[in-house]
């Protein structure tokens, strides 16, 4: 190596230049401090409907940082002129690394209305609980819009809620009360309306629609199962809508296939419509995916370049 050094000291430095850069930029992606802090407070101060008793928004989930489907979603959701806002109900992306949550955000960087969100178990992996608080805040929140409240729950194991978490839940809804409108969103549903045979509901499901019913809730969002399932559930309207990407989880054309959720809030009522999404294509998918590592295939590329002259002229030499 240090004859090959030596003999080519331009050429090799190079090589060892790119390498080290893709080395850098690795750690970078992956522990490097993310610039944006309280990302859903920032986005809900952006919420701007003029009528406060009637405005329409989004809902979708499990998208896990799909490009086929997903930015076609976005797309389709940007340019729906009556779209106020949109929540995503957890599984922004498919692990927790901060390179993945960098992808996310950029995936999101042209969507013209504000993106709230929910916290979903894939977001969890990696550390990635720390990192999305660091991005987005605290994982549940509640916030007001018009006469409807807005109330977005941390629910990502079917193990349940803690006590803290449900203690803040229920004093929430005691405010809701004085709205028309009270919508829960969360990832993991209390559960699961494929029927006892599945389990990826809460196992304190039941304690939970109890609360519901209770203070009256109007409509529950949620996803986790990767498909579309929406209609009453022991006296709780509910809809889960989880086909914002991920791979789908059964073959029922009824219930199985990539949409979001247009929900048009009216003095207290919700009406729901699905969109469904088609594939932006491999091909796009590909040219996007190629687009975000763009640096990262270019350092390699320029470093393999560069290695593949020094060893064709080390040959070269040799022959002659």
């Amino acid at each position: 190596m240090r004859k090959i050094f030596e003999a080519h000291p331009l050429r090799t430095g190079m090589a060892c230049l790119f390498i080290l850069s893709f080395i850098a930029l690795q750690i970078s992606n992956f522990y490097a401090p993310l610039s944006i802090h309280e990302r859903n407070k920032k986005e809900f101060s952006r919420i701007n409907v003029s009528n406060p008793g009637e405005f329409t928004f989004a809902v979708f989930g499990d998208n896990k940082g799909n490009y086929s489907f997903f930015e076609p979603l976005l797309k389709d959701v940007g340019r729906d002129k009556e779209m106020a806002f949109a929540v995503d109900s957890g599984d922004l992306v498919n692990s927790g690394e901060k390179r993945q949550y960098r992808l996310f955000l950029n995936q999101i960087r042209d969507l013209s209305i504000p993106l709230l969100t929910a916290i979903g178990n894939h977001d969890l992996n990696n550390g990635g609980s720390y990192n999305y608080q660091e991005i987005f805040g605290s994982t549940y929140y509640a916030f007001q819009v018009g006469q409807s409240y807005f109330i977005v729950l941390d629910a990502t194991t079917e193990s349940g809620f803690d006590k803290i978490e449900r203690k803040w839940l229920e004093e929430e809804l005691q405010k809701s009360q004085a709205c028309k409108a009270r919508l829960i969103f969360m990832h993991v549903p209390p559960f699961d309306p494929r029927g006892n045979g599945f389990h990826k509901c809460l196992n304190d499901g039941e304690d939970l629609l109890d609360l519901f019913r209770r203070y009256k809730v109007t409509h529950l969002f949620a996803s986790h199962i990767h498909g579309y399932f929406s209609g009453v559930w022991e006296d709780i309207p509910y809809t889960i809508t989880g086909g914002g990407g991920g791979r789908l989880q059964g073959s029922d054309p009824q219930h199985f296939f990539h949409h979001y959720v247009k929900v048009h809030v009216n003095h207290g009522n919700v009406e729901l419509t699905v969109r469904r999404i088609n594939s932006a294509g491999i091909a796009a998918g590909f040219f996007d995916l190629l687009k975000d590592y763009a640096l990262d295939w270019g350092l390699l590329l320029g470093a393999g370049v560069v290695l593949l002259t020094v060893g064709l002229t080390i040959k070269k030499q040799k022959s002659t």
